[in-house]
C-alpha cells in the first residue's frame, strides 16, 4: 500500500515537474487576452493602434506568477510604426478562469530601432521643441528600451514608471561645438531622476569613458554631474578647447596626455548650458611646444 502511495506521489511530482518546465519555456498561446490589452494600451493614449500577435502564457516558477506575453508587436501612432520585441503583463489565476486581465502592470520590450525613428515617433505624441533639436543634433545610432509601467484604476499612468535600456553607436554634432561618435551606454530613467553608466565615447579622435553620469530635474532645467576619463592620447588644439584650456604664446606641436575630468553643469528645457564647473587633472607624458 505505502509503495503504491509512494509510486502516485513520484508520478504526481514528475507532471507537475514537466508541467511547470512546459509553462515555464514553451508556454500556451492564445488570443482570448488580445481585445483586452489593446484597450489598457489605448488607455494611455486613444491614438495609440496595436497590432498583437497571438499571446503566449508564461509560467515564472521563481515568484509563482504567469505572465501574458506577445512577442513580434507593432505600435502605431499617427500611422508611424515602432516595432517591439515584447509586451507582457501579469496574470492571476483567477484572471485565466474569468478569461479576463486585471494587472495594473505592462512591460515593453522594443527591438534595435533608429535613434532618429524613435524621435521622429515621441514628436508624433509630444510637440516639445526639444525633441526638434535632438532631431537635428543626433547622426545615427541605435536604442533598446525595456519600459516597466503601471495604470491607475483611472487608466492613467503613474509616475513610478521605469525605463531602462542602452544605446548603441551613436553620433552627436552638438550645435556646431563639437562631434561626439562612437557613443555607447546603458540608461536607466526614472521620475525626475536619470542614470547612464558604463559611458565610452570619442570626441576629436580621443576615446573617453565614464562610469556613471547623473542627471536630475529641477523645474525647467536639468542638472548633470559626472566624472570622464580617457587613456593616454594626442593632444590637439580642438581638445584644449573642448576642455577649455587656453595656453597664452603657447603652439602645442606634439603631446600625449591622460584626464581625469569632474564636471557639472544646468541645461535647460531649450539646451542653453550655464553654471559650468569643470575640475580637470591632466597627466602630460610627453611634451613639444613652440614659445612665441
Amino acid at each position: 500500500m505505502k509503495n503504491n502511495i509512494l509510486k502516485y506521489f513520484i508520478l504526481l511530482l514528475s507532471v507537475l515537474v514537466v508541467l511547470t518546465v512546459y509553462l515555464s519555456i514553451v508556454g500556451i498561446e492564445t488570443d482570448k487576452f488580445n481585445n483586452q490589452i489593446k484597450k489598457r494600451i489605448s488607455l494611455i493614449n486613444k491614438n495609440i493602434d496595436i497590432d498583437l500577435k497571438k499571446i503566449k502564457l508564461i509560467l515564472d516558477p521563481f515568484k509563482l506568477k504567469i505572465y501574458a506575453k506577445t512577442v513580434g508587436t507593432t505600435v502605431y501612432f499617427a500611422k508611424r510604426p515602432l516595432a517591439l520585441e515584447s509586451i507582457k503583463t501579469q496574470v492571476s489565476l483567477s484572471s485565466l478562469i474569468k478569461n479576463e486581465i486585471s494587472s495594473a502592470n505592462i512591460e515593453v520590450t522594443t527591438k534595435s530601432i533608429l535613434l532618429n525613428d524613435l524621435i521622429k515617433f515621441v514628436m508624433t505624441t509630444n510637440n516639445k521643441p526639444e525633441l526638434f533639436i535632438l532631431e537635428k543634433i543626433i547622426k545615427k545610432g541605435h536604442v533598446i528600451i525595456d519600459l516597466s509601467l503601471n495604470i491607475d484604476e483611472n487608466g492613467k499612468l503613474k509616475n513610478d514608471y521605469i525605463i531602462e535600456g542602452l544605446i548603441k553607436d551613436a553620433s552627436i554634432n552638438f550645435l556646431n561645438r563639437g562631434n561626439f561618435k562612437n557613443i555607447n551606454f546603458n540608461f536607466n530613467f526614472q521620475k525626475d531622476n536619470y542614470q547612464f553608466d558604463e559611458i565610452n565615447f570619442k570626441a576629436e579622435e580621443v576615446n573617453f569613458i565614464s562610469k556613471k553620469l547623473n542627471v536630475k530635474k529641477k523645474k525647467n532645467s536639468f542638472l548633470i554631474d559626472a566624472i570622464v576619463e580617457n587613456d593616454q592620447s594626442s593632444l590637439n588644439s580642438n581638445i584644449l578647447n573642448l576642455l577649455n584650456l587656453n595656453f597664452e604664446n603657447i603652439i602645442i606641436d606634439d603631446a600625449k596626455f591622460k584626464t581625469n575630468n569632474e564636471f557639472s553643469l544646468e541645461i535647460d528645457e531649450k539646451f542653453k548650458v550655464k553654471n559650468i564647473i569643470l575640475n580637470s587633472d591632466i597627466n602630460i607624458t610627453q611634451l613639444k611646444f613652440k614659445n612665441n
